[in-house]
Order: structure tokens, then C-alpha cells, then sequence
């Protein structure tokens, strides 16, 4: 009888926190507009920007120093790629950064005057490249561009000076920069927006001496678990509807690649919405005003975008900062993102989806365990006369 008591007790207590919390996030207005305007709108306004992520026959200029027949026969490569179209053809880097100036074109080729000498001695024959910096696929196209045309002319260089290559993408064909970028940026939206709104509204209760929730008489001690579990349902829902939104509807609106089925991207939305709460429930513990997050927001984004290793690669981050990466959920759904996208299979991102149940347990545990010290602690006399 006490079991079914204590049990029917636990659900009511749960129930009564997921109500209260519900009600906190629908009439706090500056969260609401976190949560509606950043969730939905920031998903739609990512792929706008870069579309496709593809910009063929960017208009590129040459300086040609060495006017040799390799030189030639780079820039007749250089042309032939769909990245890049050589506009101009210039006598001078004088010239050719005049042309950038006036937009004629986005990117620069130097090819210096022993460029020939160098690869009829076997010796390194280096190329200087500039980009135009206002956009990122601006530096893509050109980087690519030669990189693939001085490996393909490595091709006809002696078999014992080079090593040949094999030039095939099996997912990303068009390598094009939205599989790069767009779906890490569908993810990571979910979690920042989930924990500036959170920490938002941690941090408003906190300035107003109020507790997160209205606790039960008869919650206490390891009853603490059921604060975040009732709290969590809250944004569960919430979350999880903009997570279908961003991760599924988004992507077929806009046509972009997409191998998986839409019940394995829930499987790992699933996962990932779980993650970001308990993650977000941990850290807003230590926001005490509304203000803080602004700063956080500037500070913390960057970062976590960048051990996400999109814009660096993972395998090259020094140890301090792969066991940072460990400490946010972005990591590993970003990456399981867009790897379940261009496989379209459950089992490649395994690994991922373990990390994230690790991290969905540790965080859980820590919420919690902060939660009960954070309430526990002794309040002023003031307001316990």
C-alpha cells in the first residue's frame, strides 16, 4: 500500500512540476521569443543564405610569372574545373588585386617566375593563392580548385617522387558547403536555443527569489529526480517539435541531401533532445541573473561550434580541447547529423549515439544533485522569519 502510495505520489509530483514549468516558459515572453523566433526562423534563414552551398565558374584572376608550358597547362586545368573560370589573364599581382577591388573577381592565382625550372628539376613547384574573404565558399572554390588540379598534375610527375590518388566522394559529390555547415547548424541551433532560453528563465526566477518549481510538501531528498524529470517533459515536447521542424521538414523544404528516413532521424533526435535538456539543466544551475546569458551566448557559441571540428578537424585538436568537446552534446549530434544524413544508417552513428546516452546519464545525475544543494541551502533570516 505505501509502495502504490509513494508511486502515485512520484507521478503526481511530476505532473504538478511539468504543469508548472509549461506555464513559466508560455508566459515569460523574452524566452518564448528565444524559442519561436531563434528555432524557427534561424533553421529557414541558414539555408537561405547559403542555398545549395555550391558557386560554380567563380570568376578567378591569373599571374602567370613563369609563362612556361606547365604553367599553361595549370591554368587550362584551372579552368576546367566547375569551381573556377579564368577571367584574367594579368601581367602583374598589381593588376590582378586591382581586379578583387573592383568585384571583377573573387579569387587570385600566382604562379611564380621558376614555377617551370622547379618542376623540370623534380622539385616543389608552389602556387600562391587569394581569396575573397566575404563569404566562405568564395575560399572553398578557390582551395579546392588547386588543390585537385595540382593533384591531378602530380599524376604525370615520376611514380617515385609522388603518390597517386584516387579522386571519389561517395556522399558530398558536389562537395557542396551546406553538408558542411547547414546541418551542423540545424543541430546546434536546438541546443543553444535551448540553453539561452532555460538559462534565461533560470536566471529571472533566480533575480525574483523564486524556486524553479513549486515543490510538493513531500519532496525531498532523492525525490530531487523527479524536479528533473517533470521539468524536462516541459521542453521535451517543446524541443522535440522543433527538432522534427529543423531536422526534417526543414531539409525537404529546401531539397538538400538527405539518405535518412525520417523515423531514424527521430531515433536520434530522440537521443539528442534528452541530451541538450539535462545538458542545459546542469549549467543554467549557476546563472543567478538574465543578463548573463547575452555574455554566454557571445562567448560559448564560437567554441562549441568549433569542437563540433566543422570548421577544423577533429583529429588535429590537441588533447585539452577533444576532452572539451566531451562536455557539450553538439559534438556528437552534430556530427551524428550529418553522418546519418549522407548514410541514411543507424549503425553509423553508433558511437555517437552511445556518447550521448553517457552524457543524457552524467548530466541527469548532475542536474539533479545540483539541484537538491542549490535548494538546500540555508536562506537569510529575512526570508525565513
Amino acid at each position: 500500500m505505501a509502495a502504490k502510495s509513494y508511486i502515485g505520489q512520484w507521478f503526481q509530483d511530476v505532473w504538478n512540476i511539468f504543469t508548472n514549468e509549461l506555464n513559466l516558459v508560455l508566459h515569460d515572453s523574452g524566452v518564448m521569443l528565444i524559442f519561436l523566433f531563434a528555432g524557427l526562423v534561424y533553421p529557414l534563414l541558414y539555408n537561405c543564405i547559403y542555398g545549395h552551398g555550391v558557386v560554380d565558374e567563380m570568376p578567378v584572376a591569373v599571374v602567370d610569372l613563369s609563362q612556361g608550358s606547365d604553367s599553361r597547362r595549370y591554368i587550362q586545368k584551372l579552368d576546367a574545373t566547375r569551381e573556377c573560370a579564368v577571367a584574367y589573364d594579368c601581367a602583374s599581382m598589381r593588376e590582378a588585386q586591382a581586379l578583387m577591388a573592383e568585384g571583377k573577381v573573387h579569387g587570385i592565382v600566382g604562379i611564380p617566375r621558376d614555377y617551370d625550372a622547379a618542376r623540370a628539376r623534380g622539385d616543389q613547384g608552389v602556387i600562391s593563392t587569394y581569396a575573397d574573404m566575404s563569404t566562405f565558399l568564395y575560399y572553398k572554390n578557390l582551395t579546392l580548385a588547386t588543390n585537385l588540379v595540382m593533384l591531378d598534375e602530380m599524376q604525370s610527375a615520376p611514380v617515385d617522387q609522388y603518390v597517386g590518388f584516387d579522386h571519389h566522394l561517395p556522399y558530398n559529390q558536389n562537395i557542396s558547403f551546406t553538408l558542411f555547415f547547414v546541418y551542423m547548424a540545424l543541430f546546434m541551433i536546438l541546443q543553444q536555443v535551448m540553453f539561452y532560453g532555460s538559462a534565461t528563465l533560470a536566471g529571472t526566477i533566480r533575480e525574483e527569489k523564486r524556486d524553479f518549481v513549486t515543490l510538493t510538501k513531500n519532496l525531498s531528498g532523492l525525490g530531487m529526480g523527479r524536479v528533473s524529470f517533470g521539468r524536462g517533459a516541459a521542453y521535451f515536447i517543446i524541443f522535440l517539435l522543433l527538432g522534427l521542424y529543423g531536422a526534417i521538414l526543414v531539409p525537404h523544404w529546401f531539397q538538400l541531401p538527405m539518405h535518412a528516413t525520417w523515423q531514424d532521424t527521430l531515433v536520434l533526435l530522440l537521443f539528442f533532445v534528452t541530451d541538450i535538456i539535462f545538458f542545459s539543466f546542469t549549467f543554467s544551475t549557476f546563472i543567478d541573473r538574465r543578463e548573463t546569458v547575452l555574455v554566454m551566448l557571445l562567448f560559448v557559441t564560437p567554441i562549441a561550434v568549433f569542437l563540433t571540428g566543422f570548421t577544423w578537424p577533429a583529429s588535429s585538436f590537441p588533447e585539452v580541447w577533444r576532452l572539451l568537446s566531451y562536455v557539450f552534446p553538439s559534438t556528437f549530434g552534430c556530427r551524428a547529423y550529418m553522418v546519418l544524413s549522407q548514410t541514411g544508417t543507424l549503425s553509423s552513428i553508433a558511437p555517437e549515439l552511445r556518447a550521448m546516452t553517457l552524457q543524457i546519464i552524467v548530466y541527469f545525475l548532475l542536474a539533479t544533485v545540483l539541484y537538491y544543494l542549490r535548494t538546500r541551502k540555508p536562506k537569510p533570516a529575512a526570508e525565513t522569519a
